[in-house]
């Protein structure tokens, strides 16, 4: 991996150690941005603020559920938004009962990424005995199941009354995206992430592909209020009671999630094919 921004990882990874029991911290992306910020009532007209932002696969001794969201919250906090991060968290040992298929990811980040953190008396116990090959019919066959469904829930929405229904139609579509989300991942990446909310897993997905930025921007207004309905839960439903709804909001909404379905299908095979050809080499 490329030089990263050590001092920025040497802050994360201390504020990290100091928040769970942690075996080791590796990073595999780094993103920066900059951006100025005009003040009409200062001398200085502006200000340049900066964001450097961390994607860290972190194994621990123990998995609790809302841990990473929770230490994603301390870092920009605690740096003032100077640093953030996106964190893959798992228990150390969880790596020996990997399938080959799934250990891929972990060998790549460990092996090819910028090692942050192994403690000292007690690393990571994950040992590769040989370069794990992928699956390519297991993840030709995890993008189908992820495919049918997000199709059938895109295409079943549009049987619904939009009028007093408006929510169904957003719940349904937070479940295709996401489906699309979890088969986009691991054509890429090899992974299965452990953690469901959208935002999370647009994060992993801008790793390797700017596809969900480009269809759901959070620039405008307009954007984050989309978004904000996209993240209608299903779960959420148990206990709603419906109301009428803004049908334009609605029905953009359905446009982007279908782009975002058919752009999402060419890129899978473009990579599928590209990860055939480059096993076929080999034999």
């Amino acid at each position: 991996m490329k030089a990263v921004d050590n001092a920025g990882l040497k802050t994360v990874k201390n504020i990290i150690i100091e928040s769970i029991s942690t075996s080791g911290v590796y990073c595999f992306g780094e993103r920066k941005k900059s951006q100025s910020v005009l003040n009409p009532f200062s001398d200085n007209s502006s200000k340049k603020e900066r964001n450097t932002h961390f994607y860290l696969l972190v194994l621990t001794d123990q998995y609790i559920i809302k841990t990473a969201s929770d230490i994603c919250d301390v870092v920009k906090n605690k740096t003032k938004g100077r640093y953030t991060v996106t964190i893959l968290l798992h228990k150390g040992k969880s790596g020996n009962y990997l399938t080959p298929h799934q250990t891929f990811f972990y060998h790549e980040v460990i092996t090819k990424g910028y090692n942050v953190y192994e403690r000292e008396n007690m690393p990571p116990n994950i040992v590769f005995n040989e370069v794990p090959k992928r699956n390519v019919d297991y993840i030709r066959s995890y993008w189908k199941n992820r495919n049918i469904i997000a199709d059938n829930f895109i295409n079943s929405q549009n049987q619904i009354d939009l009028l007093e229904s408006a929510v169904v139609h957003e719940a349904m579509m937070h479940t295709a995206v996401e489906q699309i989300c979890l088969g986009l991942i691991n054509v890429f990446l090899g992974y299965h992430p452990n953690h469901f909310s959208l935002a999370y897993l647009f994060e992993i997905c801008e790793i390797f592909t700017p596809l969900v930025s480009e269809i759901f921007p959070q620039t405008t207004g307009e954007d984050k209020r989309l978004f904000d309905l996209l993240k209608t839960h299903p779960g959420s439903l148990r206990w709603l009671k419906l109301k009428n709804s803004s049908r334009i909001d609605t029905e953009l909404l359905a446009k982007r999630c279908k782009l975002f379905h058919e752009r999402a299908c060419e890129l899978v095979e473009v990579e599928l094919e590209r990860i055939e050809n480059l096993y076929t080499k080999e034999l």
